[in-house]
């Protein structure tokens, strides 16, 4: 049997055959694939086939090259108490420190909210931290952990997650990431407050926690953090934003095109399938070894993929344009706008809500999106110089 043929009966969970094949070949308990996933981590939805695999040497502590999580993680995350308790009566490591997302065993499970597998984590010598905590939406918990480690209120979450604070969590969990800090919620950033967080302490990105409430229009939350003493930025404040509309439209011109992207299961996969039908993959990038972008072209169309989706339902449109800081600002500053209009009970206007602020992203150029009513995702794109 080959190794592809193994993956697929350890996804199944098929014991009787997984007998058969490590007495024809022990060696395929190693075995991993693409992603580096043995196959315990494929099996960890079936209980008896991961009890199975272990007694054949399977290693409970394998890291797959993804999120580098371990089988663990994986049965945490899902809520598979059975199989969480034979992986850790096999030797598994209750913390599993070094995920990607650095949340830990804990987190993952946290974020399902299954209370008897964290039951079981905690009885093993799992340890709360204050991202745990919140992600179970437990104030009570949250103030324990605090008063346990004051310095959990500086904690910051991984770079995919732009290094945020648990302020910035609270409030404004990174798009996507949110299984390992919750939703938002307005209480947990009182309580925050309460306990004394830095309500001025930027993400990677330079970002303070007012400056992500102000992009995103979250009115509660900018009172909130206005109330706390958290710092204006002067250069919104102050900023100009009367007949925005006519500025904005004297930079149309600099607009070269727009592209859609749509999100897939498979890229490597998708451009295949595309290519066998005449299209060509103009660009592609890579994070950690895994493709994480392609355009594709044929003649004059032309599209993006990223992975996100078994089918092309999240739609973005990207709008490629050489003036990105002009147009930038001005729409910042309408936000500003909007913000201070609340805070005063004026009328605000125009309300939209940042997806990402101005950065520079793995594959060069600049780039901030905007989220429309209806859910799309606008994104405005200067690539770098030819």
């Amino acid at each position: 049997m080959s190794p592809s043929e193994f993956m697929q009966v350890c996804t199944r969970g098929d014991v009787a055959t997984l007998r058969d094949c490590l007495s024809a070949d022990p060696g395929l308990v190693s075995t991993r694939d693409e992603g580096g996933r043995t196959g315990l981590h494929l099996a960890v939805r079936h209980p008896e086939a991961a009890h199975f695999l272990l007694s054949h040497g399977a290693d409970p502590n394998a890291r797959e090259n993804g999120d580098n999580v371990t089988p663990l993680h994986l049965a945490a995350a899902h809520g598979l108490l059975e199989s969480v308790r034979i992986l850790l009566d096999a030797g598994a490591d209750v913390h599993g420190r070094g995920d990607l997302h650095e949340g830990d065993v804990i987190g993952w499970a946290a974020g399902t909210r299954n209370q008897p597998v964290i039951d079981l984590l905690l009885e093993r010598g799992a340890r709360h931290h204050v991202f745990s905590a919140m992600a179970l939406g437990d104030p009570d918990l949250v103030r324990r952990v605090v008063a346990d480690d004051p310095a959990a209120l500086r904690r910051r979450r991984s770079r995919f997650e732009n290094g945020q604070t648990p302020v910035h969590a609270a409030f404004a969990p990174a798009d996507g990431i949110g299984f390992l800090c919750g939703k938002p919620d307005h209480d947990l950033l009182a309580l925050l407050i309460e306990l004394g967080a830095d309500v001025d302490a930027a993400d990677d990105r330079g970002r303070t926690p007012l400056t992500i409430a102000m992009l995103r229009g979250d009115h509660v939350a900018t009172r909130m953090l206005v109330a706390a003493g958290a710092a204006v930025d002067r250069a919104d404040a102050d900023a100009e934003v009367n007949d925005i509309a006519p500025q904005l439209s004297t930079l149309s011109d600099s607009v070269s095109r727009a592209e859609p992207m749509f999100t897939v299961r498979d890229v490597p996969g998708t451009v295949r399938w595309y290519q066998a039908l005449g299209f060509t993959c103009t660009d592609a990038y890579e994070d950690d070894g895994a493709v994480t972008f392609a355009r594709l072209v044929f003649g004059r169309c032309s599209f993006a993929i990223s992975p996100g989706g078994a089918r092309p339902s999240g739609v973005s449109l990207w709008v490629f344009t050489s003036r990105i800081d002009e147009i930038y600002r001005l729409v910042r500053a309408r936000q500003w706008h909007a913000a201070r209009s609340e805070l005063s009970g004026e009328p605000g206007g125009l309300e939209c809500r940042f997806d990402e602020d101005l950065y520079t992203p793995f594959y060069g150029g600049r780039q901030f999106s905007l989220r429309d009513p209806n859910g799309l995702s606008l994104i405005f794109y200067q690539p770098e110089p030819e």
